[in-house]
């Protein structure tokens, strides 16, 4: 399983490495983006912070609930942002100009290729601090010590199945002249998920933690910390993950028989 996972693994520290390196070669980029991170975390924190100067809850929740569950998306949207967002505006190019081409042929994976081809380390230098408001409002909501175990592999099943919706909804690329429609729509579905499900009308609700599950995969998880959720929901997102993934490699494999390539 090692040798298996080892070039994957020594490619990825290699893309990291390089973009690291871009980075640091200009300076005032980096700055900028840095600061641009920086002002993204206080406004999602003080625009909570209002909120809750006017309102005592919404619906179950109090203020510490939400900031955690604000935090809990802000680290799994800084570790995507991070291995997998630039690489869907990439796919769109590459599908386009036909330079997709230099992809499959390669011995790796194609998706694994397609979607860690640009990596974005500098979006980590704000991990630790929302690891730290996560940790700090866990203690302020007075977590059980299951709590504290589960917290691990809840946040990662967070993180691959709203991964993996994203990546699905990419698919549709193969499928469209351009990719900025589909990268929008991409965008505004992300949007969805700054706000726990209770707060949209039953619909919406029902299409996004059932049939499309982007709002259960931030909600569900975070539930089961608070003590407010059920076993089942577990059970429901890693059988979407199952689910997701196998649609994912369905439609790769008929995007790429519908791909035009360079030397068609």
């Amino acid at each position: 399983m090692n040798a298996f996972w080892a070039p994957y693994a020594a490619v990825l520290r290699q893309q990291l490495n390089n973009s690291l390196a871009k980075l640091m070669t200009f300076r005032v980029n980096f700055v900028l983006t840095v600061l641009f991170d920086i002002a993204s975390f206080i406004t999602f924190y003080y625009t909570t912070d209002i909120l809750f100067r006017n309102i005592s809850h919404i619906g179950t929740w109090k203020r510490e609930h939400f900031l955690f569950f604000v935090f809990w998306m802000q680290s799994i949207n800084c570790v995507h942002s991070g291995f997998v967002a630039p690489n869907f505006w990439n796919l769109a190019m590459e599908i386009r100009t036909g330079a997709l081409d230099f992809r499959l042929l390669r011995p790796l994976g194609s998706l694994f290729d397609v979607f860690t081809a640009i990596t974005r380390p500098i979006s980590f230098l704000i991990m630790p601090i929302l690891v730290w408001c996560l940790v700090h409002y866990g203690i302020c909501l007075d977590f059980s010590a299951v709590s504290w175990l589960a917290l691990p592999f809840l946040w990662m099943i967070s993180l691959v199945l709203l991964m993996l919706l994203e990546v699905l909804i990419s698919m549709a690329l193969f499928w469209t002249h351009g990719g900025d429609g589909v990268n929008f729509i991409r965008i505004h579905c992300q949007q969805f998920q700054r706000w726990p499900d209770f707060v949209y009308p039953k619909s919406l609700r029902f299409i996004f933690t059932r049939l499309f599950p982007l709002l259960a995969a931030g909600v569900f998880p975070v539930r089961i910390l608070f003590g407010q959720g059920s076993a089942w929901e577990v059970v429901f997102l890693m059988l979407a993950i199952v689910v997701v993934w196998w649609l994912i490699g369905r439609l790769w494999i008929l995007g790429v028989r519908r791909y035009e390539s360079v030397a068609s």
